[in-house]
């Protein structure tokens, strides 16, 4: 993904993250993220080339909807240019690389306690549900509660087909989900599915799970 590529702040973007992470944060654990909390994401870019924070980006959503202050919300971005972008704007915490990593290495320094992870991953059911099973993995070997992680995978693209039921299937084939998951994790509904950003026909899907 280059600079300048994609509208991060799509309306049916910000309607999906309104509806799978703001209301559902908010009708299961309140209001807002608790100080020393965090929010964990993978935002894309949310600079303009100025500097200045790009309106309806994840960034802006989730701190105009006073859900984070600035200093809770962690994204990672795998693309240096737009990594470097991000950093311009000078609040936040914005990690280059994996999603995943970023976490695991913000554990080694002892500063880990996220509220709300939000993955967002350009995958398919079978090649995602390794990567959240990690994550939940991760989340449950720390005994962290009162938190959520929204997955978002890719459903349909080009000849591709695929359904949140297939996501949740792959999930429990994996060794670490089940056992993460007899922990106390709940799996909330059947899914959520919105149309990719722009005039493409990709289709996302979202599973919700959290944990109190």
């Amino acid at each position: 993904m280059r600079l300048n590529q994609k509208n991060w702040g799509d309306p049916k973007k910000r309607l999906a993250r309104d509806e799978t992470v703001i209301s559902f944060y908010r009708t299961h654990f309140g209001q807002t993220i608790p100080k020393g909390r965090q929010y964990w994401t993978i935002a894309g870019q949310c600079s303009t080339d100025s500097g200045t924070v790009r309106p309806g980006c994840e960034f802006e959503h989730v701190l105009s909807e006073h859900l984070v202050r600035p200093n809770q919300f962690h994204s990672a971005e795998i693309e240096p240019d737009i990594h470097m972008a991000n950093s311009r704007i000078g609040r936040g915490h914005w990690h280059e690389g994996d999603l995943y990593k970023a976490m695991v290495a913000e554990v080694n320094r002892g500063g880990f306690n996220p509220a709300v992870v939000n993955a967002d991953l350009l995958l398919m059911p079978g090649r995602a549900a390794p990567y959240i099973a990690r994550t939940i993995a991760l989340l449950t070997s720390l005994d962290i509660r009162n938190v959520m992680v929204v997955c978002n995978v890719i459903l349909r693209n080009r000849q591709n087909r695929s359904s949140n039921e297939e996501t949740i299937q792959n999930l429990s084939l994996t060794s670490q989900f089940r056992s993460a998951f007899s922990k106390g994790w709940k799996l909330h509904g059947e899914g959520y599915t919105y149309n990719g950003t722009g005039g493409n026909k990709t289709v996302m899907g979202t599973i919700i799970l959290y944990r109190k």
